[in-house]
């Protein structure tokens, strides 16, 4: 940063973050459980919008979970959907 901005190279740093956002091919999050292993239930790959979209997803796999109608199509969530299926685990 300092190269791009010479002015940050006396600025003192409090904090820094590390982490990764977890995305999919089709860049659609992965929200249901895994039908290769029952009972592991996904909730990831909402790249950089999980935190506002945590919500209906957390309300989406609860239903899901409970068995009772979801409040929205989770058909392009699965975790077996085209596109996600040759992708190495």
């Amino acid at each position: 940063a300092a190269r791009l901005f010479p002015a940050l190279r006396d600025v003192p740093v409090m904090r820094a973050y590390g982490g990764f956002r977890p995305y999919t091919p089709d860049h659609l999050p992965v929200i249901g459980e895994d039908p290769r292993r029952r009972g592991l239930w996904h909730a990831a790959g909402h790249e950089g919008a999980g935190i506002g979209l945590a919500a209906a997803t957390g309300e989406l796999l609860a239903e899901l979970y409970a068995g009772e109608k979801p409040h929205l199509d989770p058909e392009p969530f699965r975790v077996a959907r085209p596109g996600l299926e040759a992708v190495a685990v």
